[in-house]
């Protein structure tokens, strides 16, 4: 695992994380709301090493070290990409996004129809509504984030009152992420790897305060600069039926809009389907975005057979 940056042409710094073997199939992931890169997800090393994946996790604007980027749009991010591509040398490359990292990757998609070779979104947000405006989410997750958008200098200067409290007790941000979570899945969050993996994801996600977070929902709840219509690859989008916060109403609008999609729904998954099936999701995703590349797919490997059974 090896975190690094570069210097974009209009000056500002973009960071990432690499995971997994160097020669790799390369996956560009774009991180949810209020972490980074999963370059310290729990298992990670172990899912690139099997698979054959070279995991690249980057920041976007205003997260850990990546510079902020004032009046961005989501499609803008693929420009962003598309300069870390030319710098590693990637003329080709797979895409995944989770939570509001899956416009992004759609947003690469589009920008990046010849050197995107597939894309994955899991519990994606959609073009449907603003997330604070859903039909059916919580009352207590829509009223937070409805201040966020209509308040936002209010609730990042709360919001740098409180990393701070976090940070010391890492214990409430456990607390924050079971009460978002769907009943199944609480068991799994408070495993002591995975509670410590999102801990440091958050941690590094406010090392400049709690604005970046901010300024990137206030960015997905604007248009996004594209139509999921016109995303020519190949998407593999994954959601729970359960989720709490990103209702299944997002992933069947979501669906209906991208012209080759296919839909793998967790029945009793909620909004970390992510990082419970990030194995099989991978896999998927590499599998039939380099045929031919993928030994364990092709000898049958436990982690493959999973990606071939993930649809319910």
């Amino acid at each position: 695992m090896a975190a690094a940056h570069i210097d974009l042409t209009d000056g500002r710094r973009l960071s990432y994380v690499e995971t997994g073997p160097r020669t790799g199939i390369p996956v560009i992931a774009c991180h949810g709301a209020i972490g980074t890169s999963l370059g310290r997800s729990a298992g990670l090393e172990a899912i690139t090493a099997d698979l054959g994946v070279r995991h690249i996790g980057v920041s976007r604007p205003g997260f850990a070290s990546s510079d902020p980027a004032p009046g961005r749009s989501v499609i803008s991010f693929a420009a962003d990409i598309r300069e870390l591509a030319d710098a590693l040398g990637l003329a080709r490359f797979a895409v995944v996004g989770v939570s509001a990292g899956g416009p992004y990757a759609l947003g690469v998609g589009h920008a990046l129809p010849d050197r995107v070779s597939r894309v994955a979104v899991c519990s994606s947000l959609s073009p449907l509504c603003a997330p604070h405006a859903t039909p059916g989410l919580a009352l207590r997750n829509r009223l937070g984030l409805r201040l966020l958008a209509r308040e936002p200098r209010l609730c990042a200067a709360v919001g740098d009152r409180l990393a701070p409290i976090i940070h010391r007790h890492p214990g409430l941000l456990a607390l924050i992420v079971r009460a978002g979570a769907a009943r199944d899945e609480r068991a799994a969050i408070s495993d002591c790897d995975e509670r410590e993996a999102v801990f440091a994801s958050f941690l590094e996600a406010t090392a400049r305060g709690a604005r970046g977070i901010i300024d990137d929902y206030l960015t997905c709840i604007r248009p996004w600069g594209f139509s999921p219509g016109g995303v020519q690859p190949e998407v593999d989008l994954w959601h729970g039926v359960v989720d709490p916060l990103v209702p299944i109403d997002h992933a069947l609008a979501l669906a209906a809009a991208l012209p080759r999609c296919r839909v793998f729904f967790g029945a009793d998954e909620g909004h970390h389907f992510f990082r419970r099936r990030l194995s099989a999701i991978l896999a998927k995703l590499v599998s039939v975005s380099q045929p031919g590349q993928l030994r364990p797919a092709e000898s049958g490997s436990p982690l493959a057979q999973r990606a071939r059974t993930a649809r319910r």
